[in-house]
């Protein structure tokens, strides 16, 4: 899991709106296992973060809009 500075580093580096319907209502998406969810409930609430799912590829996105749904962006190992 992120911690709370990484979480930081990673906001700042947020895109400021979607692509495709220019909200701004972005969230990262966590791929794989968390193995606290109770350490980012907060940001799952908030939709800060959503959840990607357990399959990992060489082609997942990092930023979902929350608005259209619209995924972009390359994964960080």
């Amino acid at each position: 899991m992120l911690e709370s500075f990484e979480r930081g580093i990673i906001w700042k580096l947020k895109p400021k709106h979607c692509p495709e319907c220019n909200n701004t209502w972005i969230a990262e998406i966590l791929w794989g296992y968390p193995s606290n969810v109770e350490s980012i409930e907060n940001e799952l609430e908030q939709k800060e973060i959503v959840l990607g799912g357990c399959l990992i590829t060489n082609n997942d996105p990092k930023w979902e809009c929350n608005s259209c749904h619209h995924k972009w962006g390359e994964r960080e190992e």
